[in-house]
């Protein structure tokens, strides 16, 4: 596919802003289900791409095992890269093989391989029948994931955030809206799922087994307001969030993304209510 090509051709220049305000396109997070697939699994992705003046299509391609390395795939070899879905028009899926693991001694199967999946931002009105003659001028921006493939008696998955908890005692549900006041300094924590925290065997460079437990960490995005700071470590997951003195619209939005370091992602996005 000459259009991945493009993909990986260069980077993209784009004005400074800071990094949790959303005043262009963004890929903020992607996520695989399940999040470490087993050999034979169908996987299906989402991705958290957000942009405040248009909507978008994300393109997903991926690559074989064979043609990709730790730094993505081998774009010097168009045949090896296959288109994997559209969003929206076409969901994102991957089957993954039943004999993927089979070359591999049983001792390296808990460790498994790698599949990595590259997706590209475009305008919402892009005409994809022309996707091959697309330049790089056409593409927004540009995200890469790797997925595992294992068959780990502790194979990973996704965190979920269930609620945000607004100055320790609102409960915002998913779908839920947020009213706020001008200029008002609001507590913005995720509280996780009970489950969302595993304990997981990590295979080391010596291929030594050591027990772990995961780790979660939050980032936070906004179309308006302002951050002290824009990132948290579980357990205290609040940050402080300042709504705007002289709003750019009357409803805006946040989002607060959590990560668990093996590959896992979940995301909240908050509909916000400026008063007055």
């Amino acid at each position: 596919m000459p259009f991945a090509l493009l993909m990986l051709s260069g980077c993209l220049t784009q004005s400074l802003s800071p990094a949790w305000f959303i005043d262009r396109t963004r890929l903020l997070a992607v996520r695989a289900e399940p999040a470490e697939p087993r050999p034979g699994d169908l996987v299906t992705f989402t991705s958290l791409a957000v942009d405040p003046a248009q909507d978008l299509l994300i393109v997903w391609t991926g690559c074989v095992l064979e043609s990709s390395s730790s730094f993505g795939c081998d774009t010097t070899d168009p045949d090896a890269i296959s288109l994997l879905g559209v969003e929206p028009l076409l969901p994102p899926s991957l089957q993954v093989p039943a004999d993927l693991l089979d070359d591999l001694p049983e001792e390296d199967r808990d460790e498994g391989k790698n599949y990595f999946l590259t997706l590209s931002a475009l305008p919402g009105d892009t005409d994809l029948s022309a996707i091959e003659e697309l330049d790089q001028d056409d593409l927004l921006e540009l995200g890469i994931k790797r997925l595992p493939v294992s068959e780990s008696t502790t194979a990973n998955h996704n965190p979920e955030i269930r609620q945000l908890l607004i100055d320790g005692v609102i409960e915002v549900l998913p779908g839920g809206v947020l009213t706020v006041q001008r200029g008002q300094t609001y507590s913005i924590e995720p509280i996780l799922n009970e489950d969302a925290i595993e304990a997981y065997e990590y295979i080391t460079s010596d291929g030594v087994t050591e027990p772990r437990v995961e780790e979660p960490y939050f980032t936070f995005y906004a179309t308006d307001g302002s951050y002290v700071v824009d990132y948290s470590l579980y357990p205290y997951g609040a940050v402080d969030w300042t709504a705007p003195v002289d709003p750019l619209a009357d409803t805006l939005t946040i989002w607060s993304v959590v990560r668990d370091r093996r590959g896992g992602m979940g995301w909240f996005t908050l509909t916000v209510e400026v008063a007055g």
